[in-house]
């Protein structure tokens, strides 16, 4: 059953010996993707159109990404730094009651308020 080992003649070990080094230096080949990507779409459209959709997208992508990033950035809620404590805010909402301690302020705040909603009104 076992099959006596024959010895390679030396001309076939050398060729296998040197196939050997010669794949170990070459890179292996890419295999290509089955999925189609945008590029092999675009490269149907003239150059010219396809560069001014490409700057459009990128502005694009530009955009939500500079729109993402400050949604994300790390801001405090609980420090005014730089703003004194005891001043009165610049521009006065109705939510910022809570900024304003005296009374007289806080009507102040709602008539200025209430100037403003019957301009509005008034404007239409």
């Amino acid at each position: 059953m076992n099959k006596t080992k024959r010895s390679m003649p030396a001309q076939f070990r050398k060729k296998m010996k040197k196939e050997l080094r010669m794949s170990a230096i070459q890179p292996d080949s890419v295999l290509k993707s089955d999925r189609i990507t945008p590029e092999d779409l675009l490269s149907r459209v003239p150059p010219k159109k396809r560069k001014k959709e490409a700057a459009l997208a990128k502005a694009a992508e530009k955009n939500i990404a500079i729109k993402k990033a400050k949604l994300k950035s790390a801001h405090s809620k609980r420090t005014n730094t730089g703003i004194d404590v005891k001043s009165s805010p610049q521009i006065v909402h109705i939510e910022g009651k809570r900024w304003i301690k005296t009374l007289g302020k806080q009507t102040q705040a709602k008539k200025k308020v209430m100037t403003r909603h019957m301009a509005k009104k008034g404007s239409k």
